[in-house]
């Protein structure tokens, strides 16, 4: 089983302003601090193709509830890889993206960059797996509530960076 995930976020630019800011290495360390990440780590690969790979990796307090503490610890530790295409035709975007956690729970999906006016919608999509017999359903409800939480104040800091 998995639990399917989706999430919608905006971004007040252009759709080459926000990929430029989600390819910014300081503003991928700035997005980890943020919200509540340490020993927050970033690597950004161009392609020749116009397209980049961004691998993070971060670490953050485990606030889960009691019946996940014992797969997870007190710490989570988090590596997540997007791998961007060079942009369309239309000038929209997408990646592929993997998220390992230091837990028996993954993620894969895709973020999808679109125009909105003068202003870019991301849809983020995939499924949360997680390999922890009788409790895979709630660990991943916790993980999908979490990349939620994270994904909306990622918003508020994209806003304040592209405010600058």
């Amino acid at each position: 089983m998995s639990t399917t995930f989706e999430y919608e976020q905006a971004f007040p630019a252009d759709i080459a302003t926000v990929t430029t800011m989600i390819s910014d290495p300081a503003y991928v360390q700035e997005k980890g601090q943020r919200t509540g990440s340490h020993d927050v780590s970033v690597e950004v690969v161009a392609s020749d193709d116009g397209g980049f790979v961004i691998t993070s990796t971060r670490s953050m307090p485990a606030k889960v509830p009691s019946f996940a503490a014992p797969f997870v610890g007190d710490t989570i530790t988090v590596t997540e890889v997007q791998t961007w295409g060079p942009p369309a035709d239309d000038g929209s975007a997408s990646a592929s993206v993997t998220v390992a956690f230091n837990s028996p729970i993954a993620y894969e999906g895709t973020i999808e960059l679109t125009a909105d006016g003068a202003a870019t919608r991301a849809m983020n999509a995939g499924e949360f797996k997680a390999g922890i017999p009788f409790l895979s359903g709630k660990v991943e409800r916790v993980a999908a509530d979490q990349t939620e939480r994270y994904l909306a104040k990622e918003v508020v800091v994209a806003e304040e960076w592209l405010a600058r």
